[in-house]
């Protein structure tokens, strides 16, 4: 993944991370596959 598609991730993680209406289990690790699984090329 490139710097600027990782700092986008950094942003959204943090931001779910901080998401209080609701409890969120998020791993950093699986939303870094999730996204780079929608930048991926088939």
């Amino acid at each position: 993944m490139t710097p600027k598609s990782e700092h986008l991730v950094d942003l959204i993680f943090k931001k779910l991370k901080t998401y209080k209406n609701k409890k969120i289990f998020l791993e950093k690790e699986s939303l870094h596959k999730f996204i780079f699984s929608l930048f991926k090329e088939n």
